[in-house]
């Protein structure tokens, strides 16, 4: 089985860039029922990230069909948000998920509301065998990480983050 990532991020892109591929729950569904004629396919769309996560047993075309449907979301701004664009496969890409699932790829690291939205993204999504098992584990190791170390001590999010400045 191969995997691959294609995803947008705060690490390399404004959030007005951002903001162009950005979907709700739904429509991060629909797009993962979309791809994933002939494979598994997750979407996850957060506040500051949108990734395609793509498993199957030819990874001829994934990256392919996971930045197609990044792009299609960008609309008319596609020419915008394709330099933009990181592409991960096999290790890397699943150790990037479970960097997210732990709240270390944040805005704000150990953010409270990642590991919820990698939840909901994994149950909407449409995973087979790999991603299922991949999502699983990414989701008990974040559980873990909240929970065995100081990460979940971090502000819940940005705007608690901007809160905690003046007090400090």
């Amino acid at each position: 089985m191969k995997l691959a990532l294609v995803g947008i991020s705060h690490h390399r892109a404004p959030v007005e860039v951002r903001e162009r591929v950005a979907v709700d729950l739904e429509h991060a569904a629909s797009l993962a029922r979309s791809l994933a004629n002939g494979c598994e396919a997750v979407v996850l769309s957060t506040c500051n990230r949108t990734e395609v996560y793509l498993a199957a047993r030819e990874s001829a075309d994934l990256d392919r069909r996971g930045t197609d449907g990044l792009l299609a979301l960008a609309g008319p701004h596609a020419a915008e948000v394709a330099p933009l664009l990181y592409r991960l496969g096999d290790e890397s890409a699943a150790l990037h998920l479970f960097r997210v699932a732990a709240g270390l790829d944040s805005l704000v690291p150990g953010e409270g509301e990642i590991l919820g939205q990698v939840r909901e993204a994994y149950e909407a999504g449409s995973a087979g065998p790999l991603l299922d098992r991949l999502f699983r584990t990414a989701l008990h190791a974040g559980r873990r990480a909240r929970s065995e170390t100081a990460i979940a001590e971090s502000p819940a999010s940005v705007p608690a983050a901007a809160a905690a400045l003046p007090a400090s």
